[in-house]
């Protein structure tokens, strides 16, 4: 999955928690007989042992590459009770 945007990042201890919008998550149309699904991105979250080796880079876009690079469990964020109005 194709990280596109970084929301929030938290660190505690060694474990990284990143809430990011990423590719191709959310299903917009299931697939049909002529037609296969297709999906949007998502807001979602992921989290990750830092070894203490680790150089995780500073700037967004590299970041966003380095987490895609991880293959992590990304898990769509429930924004249902969200008021955007």
């Amino acid at each position: 999955m194709s990280v596109l945007a970084i929301e929030e990042t938290s660190i505690e201890n060694n474990r990284v928690t990143v809430t990011a919008i990423v590719e191709d998550i959310r299903l917009l149309y299931p697939a049909t007989y002529f037609e296969p699904a297709e999906y949007a991105p998502a807001l979602c979250s992921a989290s990750f042992e830092l070894d203490d080796d680790t150089q995780v880079p500073a700037d967004e876009d590299s970041f966003c590459s380095y987490l895609s690079d991880l293959d992590l469990e990304w898990k769509p964020v429930d924004t249902s009770d969200w008021d955007l109005d």
